[in-house]
């Protein structure tokens, strides 16, 4: 279990020492006694208070020495020392990790002047990770997630490259470091300690500064091959000791308080220095760079909700504070805004009522048209039945040939049983042939009444699946007499097996009724007529081709034929083809007529294929 409660306690004790040592340090004479300038960097010491100086100091004194009478010091500090001395304005720059020194930009409002660089494999970068490690005879902790029930070192909750870099890997790979670990030890400054730790096998695995393991292997403290790098799976660094995402190096940031001349010419000179400078080669770096952009660290704060953003929100009164001028630019869009949102909501208000309107007219008219298609149909269906009765009117003498045929039949049996009762006195062993001849002739006298009754009925359309040669055959029988009256020949040509249709068999017999007797009508007086009848399928429809060898009909009939009322018989009524066009269209058809080569023409209707037909064919 992580030991918040002494953590925060060491803390609280040893920030004060640690200042008033740092503060106690060996120190040029004030700046009074030599009439210079005197300007505190407080430095972060992530390895300690010596190496800190002995780093940087060098720096400040390159800084002195071109900046006419102003001494530069350098003021090593701990994390929580540092905050304390910023916040209180007692250094002029400091120069510390990205994550405090986002956190002080917001509370205290220090700017950055220039931003760190360094050469990793001859290679200049600006941008730097940590490094979570394990001994590499570890063989039990090969993956981050090896590490649940271990325990762990680091520098401090609040240390960027100490813990936040590794913390922020540990939660993408599922890990809560402060409930999967046994134990967080935060050891503070230097880093060293931590790699030593790890060495020796007082804990388990810990973080630092990715640099940190180099830094030290370089100076003969460790073996660096006595460690493994410890990375989450899917992450691409550029370097072997680097385990997380990588973040803009330290910046040096100057106080509110600091001239900003000063800052100016301080930037200058250290843009100025040659990575082969004493000063650059004592720092350990490249040189410095202009002040890059921080996101990626706000980034991590949003993912952890620290600084800035505990809770996942940063504070209300810190952005006025620091940038009021767009909060006043915002203040009025955002009036002007609403006053636009209240100029639209009357346009939309006053818009909505005169749509209202429209739509109420709408309705009405679209009303009044349902009620006129409704009247279009009532008067088609009437129109239909019309035609149906007119039909059967012209073909009573065809008709009555049909039943007179199984009647006459029905009459001869009939005789011929009486007279074989009478001539064998009672014996009917031999009358059965007889009189099943009797009922099949009555039988096919009651089918033809009831198909004229059902094709005279009036209803309304049903749809079931039909088969489109039956409908075919059934049709013909109504008019075959009439075209062997007048000497036509007529032949079916039927292919078997049709998908069948979805349609109402009254209506389709129609059709094929009307187009039969139009073409036997149209070969009326010639001395050898033909009609055929033929059935195929063609792009997922049944296609009915009704054949005259008729005088056929000129381009412009060809295009008034459909029109109702429209007959070149003396008594007919006109309505045929426009109900067959009716009906082909209500079945989703269509209906045509084309010119025969050799004489005569050819009206083809269409009807599609049932659905589940459609699909099983598929």
């Amino acid at each position: 279990m992580v030991r918040k409660g002494k953590q925060r306690t060491l803390v609280a004790l040893l920030a004060p020492l640690m200042w008033a040592v740092a503060t106690l340090l060996p120190s040029p004479a004030p700046a009074e006694e030599v009439g210079d300038k005197r300007i505190l960097i407080g430095v972060l010491s992530f390895r300690g208070v010596e190496h800190a100086t002995a780093s940087w100091s060098p720096m400040a004194r390159y800084l002195s020495s071109l900046i006419y009478k102003t001494r530069f010091e350098i003021v090593p500090l701990p994390l929580p020392a540092l905050r304390e001395a910023t916040e209180k304005g007692i250094v002029d720059y400091i120069f510390t990790n990205p994550g405090q020194y986002v956190e002080l930009e917001d509370s205290v409002g220090i700017n950055r002047i220039v931003t760190l660089k360094q050469t990793i494999s001859s290679k200049v970068s600006n941008v730097y990770g940590a490094s979570i490690f394990v001994r590499a005879d570890r063989n039990d902790i090969k993956e981050l997630t090896d590490l649940k029930g271990k325990t762990f070192a680091a520098v401090s909750r609040h240390a960027f490259g100490g813990f936040q870099l590794a913390w922020r890997e540990f939660k993408t790979a599922g890990i809560d470091p402060f409930k999967d670990f046994e134990e967080i030890r935060f050891m503070g400054f230097p880093q060293d300690d931590i790699v030593l730790a790890v060495r020796d096998g007082v804990v388990d695995a810990g973080t630092v500064r990715a640099d940190v393991l180099d830094i030290m292997a370089a100076e003969n403290k460790i073996n660096f091959e006595d460690f493994r790098i410890l990375k989450r799976p899917g992450l691409d660094v550029y370097k072997k000791s680097l385990s997380t995402r990588t973040y803009p190096e330290w910046p040096l940031a100057a106080l509110p308080h600091v001239p900003a001349e000063l800052s100016e010419r301080v930037t200058v000179a250290l843009l100025s220095l040659k990575p082969d400078s004493p000063e650059m080669v004592a720092s350990g770096y490249t040189g410095w760079t202009i002040p890059l952009d921080y996101k990626p660290v706000h980034d991590l704060f949003k993912d952890l909700k620290l600084g800035p953003y505990v809770g996942g929100k940063i504070k209300l009164l810190e952005i006025l504070r620091r940038h009021w001028e767009w909060a006043v630019f915002a203040s009025v869009i955002f009036i002007l805004v609403i006053l636009h949102g209240i100029r639209t909501e009357s346009l939309v208000k006053r818009r909505t009522r005169e749509l209202s309107r429209v739509n109420r007219k709408l309705e009405h008219e679209i009303q009044e048209r349902r009620s006129a298609e409704e009247q279009v149909r009532q008067h088609e269906s009437e129109l239909a039945h019309v035609s149906r009765v007119s039909v059967i009117g012209e073909m009573t003498s065809g008709l009555a040939h049909e039943l007179r045929q199984p009647l006459a039949a029905i009459r001869n049996y009939a005789e011929g049983s009486i007279r074989r009762l009478k001539r064998k006195r009672g014996d009917t062993s031999d009358l059965s042939e007889a009189l099943g001849q009797i009922a099949e002739q009555a039988g096919r006298a009651g089918q033809i009444i009831a198909r004229v009754q059902g094709y005279m009925r009036k209803r309304r359309p049903r749809r079931e699946k039909i088969d489109m040669n039956k409908a075919v055959e059934e049709a013909v029988t109504l008019f075959n007499h009439d075209a062997r009256n007048i000497g036509v020949k007529l032949r079916l040509v039927l292919t078997p097996f049709l998908p069948p249709v979805m349609g109402d068999m009254i209506e389709i017999e129609q059709m094929i009724i009307n187009l039969g007797r139009n073409a036997i009508d149209a070969m009326a007086g010639e001395e050898s007529g033909e009609l055929e009848i033929s059935t195929s399928v063609s792009d997922g429809a049944v296609v009915v081709r009704v054949t005259d060898s008729g005088p056929g009909l000129a381009g412009t009939k060809l295009d008034m034929i459909w029109q109702p009322f429209m007959t070149t018989k003396e008594d007919g009524l006109g309505l045929g083809l426009a109900i067959c066009q009716s009906i082909a269209e209500a079945h989703g058809g269509r209906i045509w007529a084309e010119p025969v080569m050799t004489g005569g023409l050819s009206v083809v209707f269409n009807i599609p294929v049932a659905e589940e037909a459609s699909d099983n064919a598929a």
